[in-house]
């Protein structure tokens, strides 16, 4: 072939490829023109492939969810781990009168305001104050146990150390130190809660934990004001038990009941949904819960597009999120029927029980902890609200105990086991699955080691070992003896 024909066919070549880039380029720009601008469609098959960033897709949930609700309710077991609506004060001070610091012997000091001072080697000993008016003489010690009220008149309390008692039984004993100040091992009135003072301020937690509930009755409180806890309902879609694998879709159910419940919500069963009908939702919007989670349901957008915008007023606000695993979650919201402004949270969450737990965690947690209130809290109304370390896991800095292979198109959050080490107080994550890539440990990991999801960004190659990552921990740290040398 001449160079003339050749550079002819290149020509050509060329010219077909510009018009069928020139042809993708037209389809792109018109399905990203449509998508982002139109209106809700009529057509219920239209879905729009938007995909939003996972701190975009919790802007939206945040911005989205219901507002707590503030209600009284009496101090008993039933309020442990609800937050508090507004700031608790003491009834009471404690203690209410002088007591006992230690276990000892209480008596009078007789001088003013020397800090030393001798006393009698011999006391006589005596349990009834009665025998003296109620009043402790100089001459008497008292038996006195950590917490009791002191005697009158008595203004120190002598701990057993400092004290021998005689050799015929114990009636008399005898103090065997001069060094006895006045108020040595006393309590003051109000010296542990001073009476009006703060105990809870609005948006703190009753940590099952730190003895909150004690503390309140203990101050005189019976009644605080809480948020109420929100009640989710749980709906099973079941039209797609026959293509996919019917243990599946049970796994994935029972992950998202087994989350739920270890947060202590109210779970209420709305039952399961047979074929494509959409009456479920009717009922659903008419049951007595705060939010609606969909088990099963990944391509619940397209049965119900049109139904929840035009028919109800709702909006889909996305179904594609840029995370591994979990992309195909999807979250709307529609209009409470007889209420002003309120609308009730929809997630739908997908069939494979590992993306239904990230999506659980990641999405539904921040929402349903903004509804129990723990946003409100004065840290929290200070910053963005999506930024709240409050909504959602808690976030920490960890060590990866081997690679991790990357997506270089979506962030992954990857099911770890983090713990402690006891060596160098740092915290190592290491992965629970069998990837060629990770370590024999991590081989002997099960699933229900699970306590974390480690944040893989987007990239290319692996997180190195050794590498410090981002966490969002799902349940306790336990200590081990890890320590890596990098």
């Amino acid at each position: 072939m001449s160079n003339k024909g050749a550079t002819s066919l290149y020509t050509k070549a060329s010219e077909k490829k510009l018009e069928r880039n020139a042809g993708v380029a037209a389809i792109q720009h018109f399905f990203q023109t449509q998508y982002r601008t139109s209106q809700p469609h009529s057509d219920p098959r239209f879905s729009p492939q938007v995909t939003l960033s996972v701190d975009e897709a919790l802007r939206i949930i945040i911005n989205q969810s219901p507002e707590p609700i503030a209600v009284d309710s009496s101090v008993t077991t039933s309020i442990i781990g609800s937050v508090i609506a507004n700031d608790v004060h003491a009834s009471r001070m404690i203690p209410s009168s002088h007591v006992s610091a230690i276990d000892g012997y209480a008596i009078v000091v007789e001088q003013d305001e020397s800090t030393r001072c001798v006393f009698p080697k011999t006391l006589a000993l005596s349990s009834k104050i009665d025998e003296y008016s109620g009043v402790l003489r100089s001459d008497t010690a008292v038996r006195i146990t950590t917490g009791a009220p002191l005697p009158r008149n008595a203004n120190a309390v002598v701990s057993m150390e400092d004290t021998i008692l005689d050799e015929r039984g114990g009636e008399s004993v005898g103090i065997i130190t001069n060094d006895i100040t006045i108020g040595k091992s006393v309590r003051e009135p109000g010296s542990h809660i001073p009476l009006h003072s703060r105990l809870f301020a609005c948006g703190d937690t009753l940590s099952p934990v730190s003895g909150a509930i004690s503390l309140l009755a203990l101050a005189g409180v019976s009644t605080v004001k809480i948020f109420k806890k929100p009640r989710v309902g749980i709906l099973r879609r079941s039209e797609n038990l026959v293509d996919l694998n019917m243990q599946m879709c049970e796994a994935s159910h029972l992950s998202v009941l087994s989350g739920l419940a270890s947060w202590g919500v109210e779970i209420v069963d709305l039952g399961t949904v047979h074929g494509t009908s959409d009456e479920w939702l009717y009922h659903a919007l008419h049951a007595n819960v705060d939010i609606i989670l969909i088990t099963n349901g990944q391509s619940i957008e397209l049965d119900l597009k049109s139904t929840i915008e035009s028919t109800l007023g709702g909006a889909i606000h996305f179904n594609r999120v840029a995370i591994k695993p979990s992309s195909h979650t999807m979250f709307a919201t529609i209009p409470i029927p007889a209420t002003e402004n309120v609308s009730r949270p929809i997630f739908s969450l997908p069939s494979d029980p590992a993306s239904a737990l990230v999506a659980l965690n990641i999405f539904v947690l921040p929402s349903l902890n903004k509804m129990s209130g723990l946003g409100e809290s004065a840290h929290a109304v200070a910053a963005e609200p999506w930024m709240t370390t409050q909504l959602g896991l808690p976030r920490v800095a960890v060590v990866l105990t081997h690679h991790f292979p990357l997506d270089p198109r979506q962030t992954e959050y990857h099911l770890a086991v983090v713990t402690g080490s006891r060596s160098d107080a740092r915290l190592y994550a290491t992965s629970i699955g069998s990837g060629a890539l990770e370590s024999r440990r991590s081989r002997d990991l099960k699933r229900n080691d699970a306590n974390a999801l480690i944040i893989l960004r987007v990239g290319r190659g692996v997180g190195i070992k050794g590498e410090i990552v981002e966490a969002l921990l799902m349940g306790p740290i336990h200590g081990s003896d890890t320590r890596l040398i990098c």
